[in-house]
């Protein structure tokens, strides 16, 4: 894509690409680029989501015209599974079989992108333990505020309660940050590999 790219800004349009693995963008040598943290070949969104794509591109647009030198990747400022607008895909999102044949068809129009049934599962038990935690959090600032209110005599509670809610968030960050992103990086691996074995990417 870098080549292309450089190719069409030397006649005088600029470009920008879109990427989910950015040291293999910056390798190439585009002119700029924005990096979105999604799996491999969600690199606009999720499947079946256009208000999730739409939002995406736009700020992608956006950061490409902001891009102040060359070889720019400018990260946007969502994560995979955490976007903040909830929308019902426009068709289901089933599994498609990574083993089906290529002429298959569209199964009824849905992703053709390959799933992996225990990285799904553990997307979801992540996505269920964060949950969890965010409840937690929320949970030990009441406490800390009704025994700023109201002190229970306790000299030690005001900071077990304080440390107990810095220690939720960091929490929270490594479920949503460090843990999201290895699982991420599982199944894009996991993805390239399928695609090399098939002879469609080399």
């Amino acid at each position: 894509m870098g080549l292309v790219q450089n190719e069409i800004e030397g006649a005088g349009v600029a470009t920008v690409s879109m990427t989910v693995q950015p040291h293999i963008t910056a390798a190439t040598g585009v002119p700029r680029a924005v990096l979105l943290r999604y799996p491999a070949g969600n690199q606009v969104g999720e499947a079946g989501k256009p208000i999730q794509q739409r939002t995406i591109l736009r700020w992608a647009l956006e950061a490409a015209a902001a891009a102040a030198a060359p070889g720019v990747i400018v990260e946007l400022p969502y994560r995979w599974r955490r976007f903040p607008v909830e929308e019902t895909p426009v068709y289901p999102a089933e599994p498609y079989p990574v083993d089906a044949p290529a002429d298959a068809g569209d199964a009824g129009g849905e992703s053709r992108s390959p799933r992996y049934p225990h990285t799904d599962e553990i997307a979801a038990a992540l996505d269920a333990a964060i949950r969890l935690a965010q409840e937690y959090k929320a949970w030990l600032e009441e406490r800390a505020a009704q025994e700023a209110a109201h002190p229970s005599g306790e000299p030690l509670a005001p900071g077990a309660l304080r440390e107990g809610v810095e220690r939720a968030n960091c929490l929270l960050q490594i479920l949503e940050g460090d843990a999201l992103d290895q699982l991420r990086e599982i199944v894009n691996r996991t993805a390239v590999m399928e695609l090399m074995l098939s002879g469609k990417f080399v």
